[in-house]
């Protein structure tokens, strides 16, 4: 393709396709192979065309960041004066997508290029202008650009990724063209209490398109002759690869790659399925399983006793979950509340128009038998005075979190701990709730999750009975 066609803006995905395949060599499939997901050429199409914030959610070596550098390529040539940051979860992931970029830049425009090229920034003699930023706010902020791609944003710093919201601006063009302020997240997610897996359910909440590819999606073709019996890819391709795939992943590639992983780790970062929950409180936790509107069992909802488990606090989120207990001790937790800053006689009131009946037994932290400096009276004695029978038992966190296992998961018979689906708090909680990485026994707390969790705890607590822990202290 000659010069002029090199910077000519594109009309149609047609076009762009045959611009990648012919001045960067990537050939890209069509469409994606699973259900739900995209081929890395929407995402070009949608960052070239669209011009709208994403959030690419592609497993490693999938072709992420390669993708990246491909649409800043086009921005800067066919998109003028486009100003495009490069913002990596380390300085090292940064120079990943610029390694990219630039020797695309030299080798279609060299002369195109400006003076003399800077290690992390080049300016193009039509006003286009690239740079790779350090992972600080230092560097984010007082920025003005139309473009923000931040590679693997799972690394980030969550101040971060707050400051960069607020660094992009449109601008309009003398020809009248228009070029949208844009942010993209691009990232393998790690874990469900990571950043990628907030920016995911916030994406969902504000409508941002999520763009989705996995290994499958660009896995090369296989050959006509090779068998699928005895393929170390036949769990994941069925035979796909045969007639619909048409990627970049050598399929020699993969499997050895899967050989090398566990299953976790495999389904997490290369079939992009669920994050990975090998440091989770509850990894057994499954919304397939735990999350049920109605019970199947024996018991009537009217033989149930009907629990409060509460989590007191001002500052951090008071909790209150409705919880019914069965006879045969399976539990489901069937309302919550999840409110923060506002005094106990608010959250009682709060209760009491919910729409429940009067709970039988309410559960809480045997903190809140204190005395408060100002009213003279506990949160007990409060709770007491409005009519409720309030227990609390002290105990050690582990205590409590090895009930909540057993309940999810227990070594003989079926769960019996489900969640209704419209617990929404409760059921992030129980998949987000994690240990720090430095290891220990105590889990990490979040001031969100956590006390989810422990209004939970308190009710397996108290409904085990018995006489307070005995030995170190109790929580």
């Amino acid at each position: 393709m000659g010069e002029a066609g090199i910077f000519s803006p594109l009309s149609s995905l047609e076009q762009l396709r045959a611009w990648v395949e012919a001045n960067l060599q990537l050939k890209l499939p069509p469409k994606g192979i699973c259900p739900g997901h995209c081929s890395p050429l929407e995402y070009l199409r949608s960052a070239y065309f669209d011009q709208v914030d994403l959030v690419v959610w592609a497993p490693r070596g999938g072709g992420k960041t390669r993708m990246g550098a491909a649409a800043t390529l086009l921005d800067l040539l066919h998109k003028p004066p486009c100003s495009v940051r490069i913002l990596g979860g380390s300085l090292d992931q940064s120079l990943r997508m610029w390694d990219h970029l630039y020797p695309d830049l030299a080798r279609l425009a060299e002369a195109s290029i400006e003076g003399r090229s800077l290690a992390r920034r080049i300016q193009l003699d039509n006003g286009s202008s690239a740079a790779v930023l350090t992972q600080s706010q230092r560097a984010v902020r007082g920025l003005h650009v139309q473009k923000m791609r931040c590679d693997e944003v799972e690394l980030f710093h969550p101040a971060v990724w707050e400051a960069t919201q607020l660094v992009t601006r449109s601008i309009g063009t003398e020809d009248g063209r228009r070029i949208a302020g844009v942010i993209e997240a691009i990232s393998t997610l790690h874990r469900p209490w990571g950043l990628m897996q907030k920016i995911i359910d916030a994406a969902e909440k504000n409508g941002t398109r999520i763009l989705k590819w996995c290994l499958i999606d660009v896995l090369a073709r296989c050959p006509s002759e090779q068998p699928c019996a005895g393929c170390g890819l036949a769990d994941e391709c069925h035979g796909v690869a045969h007639e619909r795939c048409d990627g970049f992943f050598e399929i020699d590639d993969a499997i050895a790659m899967k050989r090398r992983v566990s299953r976790e780790t495999w389904e997490a970062e290369m079939l992009c399925r669920r994050p990975a929950v090998h440091d989770a409180v509850f990894p057994a936790f499954s919304q397939a399983v735990h999350v049920r509107e109605r019970l199947d069992g024996s018991f009537a909802d009217s033989e149930a006793t009907l629990w409060l488990g509460i989590d007191f606090g001002f500052t951090a989120p008071f909790v209150c979950l409705w919880i019914r207990s069965y006879p045969d001790q399976t539990a489901h937790v069937v309302d919550e509340y999840v409110q923060a800053r506002q005094t106990l006689r608010h959250h009682i009131q709060a209760i009491e128009t919910r729409g429940w009946a009067k709970p039988h037994i309410v559960a809480c932290d045997p903190a809140g038998r204190g005395k408060n400096d100002q009213t003279g009276k506990s949160n007990v004695q409060l709770l007491r005075n409005a009519g409720y029978t309030v227990r609390s038992r002290a105990s050690h966190i582990c205590d409590g979190l090895e009930l909540i296992r057993t309940a999810l998961d227990p070594a003989l018979g079926r769960p019996r701990l489900y969640i209704h689906p419209q617990c929404r708090n409760l059921i992030m909680a129980l998949v987000a709730y994690h240990y720090s990485q430095g290891g220990g026994e105590t889990p990490e707390k979040d001031g969100q999750h956590d006390h989810l969790i422990d209004a939970l705890r308190y009710f397996y607590i108290v409904r085990q009975g018995g006489g307070p822990a005995r030995g170190g202290k109790p929580y």
